[in-house]
């Protein structure tokens, strides 16, 4: 399996949907609202519709498992492309630019290949397990600006707000606490960017309490290969997650992971 190749295959596909989201940002055509605060614009599904088609031309035997009409969880053995149209949904119905395509590549149930894409900014985060985790063709890494406490003070960290009420209360409850001992906290309204933010030092952690696999999937592998940590939001094994991911650079995630066990143990 030439992996390289595949690679290249989700770069041009993610590089189209980003075109097609540009070309229709601003032009929403309708909005239907599949959860409380989970928004379907009307004019994404055509954006995945050509993504899944270029896939498709090269890799016809594949599975692709994509967030809009998206059924049961894909097979965990064999070749399955993972696939979220626009991530941010919200930012981009409201004109705000920043959002992204994501595209991951799993392997037998081993995440190979992960592109993250602002079409906004014309940013390619883009990995390959084992090889390179890249911002557009410069390598990153995350970054590590301190040691102990001081680390925390001097933490940039970044969340979004779940949709359900309780989810929303814990995240909120978790923010609270983050927010006096870390330098800022933003809300990002993408998760794959706020991931691949960790990846590239823009960031130096991200959580969020309820995640699907299409918004994780690529920019895991992205996190992995620039050095960071990802875990589920009590420290255990991300693959295994009900929802709720922890991204960091690696030095302060016990202290992240402290919080939202010691939050989530008094709100459940």
């Amino acid at each position: 399996m030439d992996l390289m190749a595949m690679h290249d295959l989700a770069v041009r596909a993610a590089r189209e949907g980003g075109r097609i989201a540009l070309a229709s940002l601003g032009s929403p055509v309708y909005q239907q609202w599949k959860d409380t605060r989970d928004l379907l614009v009307g004019s994404v599904p055509p954006i995945q519709d050509q993504i899944c088609a270029i896939l498709r031309a090269e890799r016809p035997d594949d599975v692709i498992y994509a967030e809009e009409g998206a059924g049961d969880p894909p097979p965990a053995e064999g070749i399955v492309w993972i696939v979220d149209p626009l991530d941010g949904s919200l930012n981009y119905y409201q004109g705000i630019p920043h959002f992204a395509i994501s595209i991951a590549l799993r392997v037998d149930d081993i995440y190979e290949i992960g592109v993250v894409y602002d079409p906004c900014r014309n940013e390619l985060f883009h990995a390959v397990r084992g090889k390179f985790a890249r911002l557009n063709d410069e390598p990153i890494n995350v970054q590590l600006v301190a040691e102990g406490e001081t680390a925390y003070d001097k933490a940039f960290v970044g969340t979004d707000w779940p949709g359900g009420m309780l989810q929303r209360q814990q995240s909120l409850n978790i923010a609270t606490v983050l927010a006096t001992q870390c330098i800022t906290l933003n809300a990002m309204g993408s998760p794959a960017l706020g991931f691949c933010y960790v990846a590239c030092g823009r960031l130096h952690a991200y959580y969020h309490t309820t995640l699907q696999l299409w918004d994780v999937a690529a920019a895991a592998v992205i996190l992995s290969e620039g050095g960071g940590v990802l875990t589920n939001i009590v420290g255990n094994s991300w693959r295994h997650s009900d929802g709720g991911y922890i991204a960091t650079n690696g030095v302060i995630h016990g202290w992240l992971v402290r919080t939202t066990k010691a939050v989530l143990g008094r709100s459940t």
